[in-house]
């Protein structure tokens, strides 16, 4: 990310840090597609992560400096470098990793209310 970009990471974890202080909340059918926004997303960019590395496979290009200074300059947009492909991608992985957490506290959220609700509802029943 440039300078000029705010941090997104930090932005999705303070909104977790919201949402665990109950400060914010999202309904669980918005967080639903949300979430499955977020895996149909990811999907892409695992595959797009799979094809850059493909772009690192460096073949001849031939003896003249030119030639080996532009398969240099090729290679550094695919990897080896912070703002290379590689690394690009993987920071657009942890931003949508960071957001699905947000979300995916809402359906552990309701996991656990409606354990804790079996369970009430279980000890007040008569045993058979």
């Amino acid at each position: 990310m440039t300078d000029a970009d705010p941090n997104l990471i930090a932005h999705w974890q303070g909104l977790n840090a919201q949402a665990e202080a109950g400060m914010i909340t999202i309904p669980a059918d918005v967080a639903a597609k949300c979430d499955a926004a977020c895996v149909t997303y990811l999907e892409h960019l695992d595959k797009m992560k799979i094809d850059a590395t493909k772009l690192a496979v460096v073949t001849s290009w031939g003896d003249l400096p030119s030639a080996q200074a532009l398969r240099d300059k090729f290679l550094a947009k695919a990897t080896g470098t912070d703002r290379s492909l590689d690394v690009i991608l993987q920071q657009h992985i942890d931003v949508i990793e960071s957001m699905r957490m947000l979300f995916r506290r809402y359906f552990d959220e309701t996991a656990d209310t409606d354990d804790r609700t079996s369970a009430n509802i279980s000890a007040l029943a008569p045993e058979n």
